[in-house]
């Protein structure tokens, strides 16, 4: 892929994908959005229609809040939930 044209110093380094997460160099994509006055950069053309289709969506993602069940099937499934978000991570799910 050619190197795109340089952008401005204050935006070289990497960013985030508020779709999937992933780091993205502005300068070597032309994958962008711009909303309310700020650019968005994207991995790819799925995240960048994803985020233009509701991008409140990405922008202000609501915490999930589990209530969990009282007793020892509670504390259960708490560990469980624990230990998977250590093993595999948490956060919005990758593209790629």
């Amino acid at each position: 892929m050619a190197r795109l044209a340089p952008t401005p110093k204050a935006i070289t380094e990497a960013i985030t994908d508020p779709v999937c997460g992933m780091k993205v160099e502005p300068g070597m994509t032309r994958l962008v959005s711009n909303y309310q006055g700020h650019s968005y950069w994207f991995c790819s053309e799925d995240c960048r229609r994803a985020f233009e289709k509701n991008p409140e969506k990405y922008l202000n993602p609501k915490t999930i809040k589990h209530k969990w069940p009282t007793g020892w099937w509670g504390r259960y499934l708490e560990r469980m939930a624990k230990a998977n978000k250590e093993l595999f991570g948490g956060g919005p799910p990758r593209c790629h």
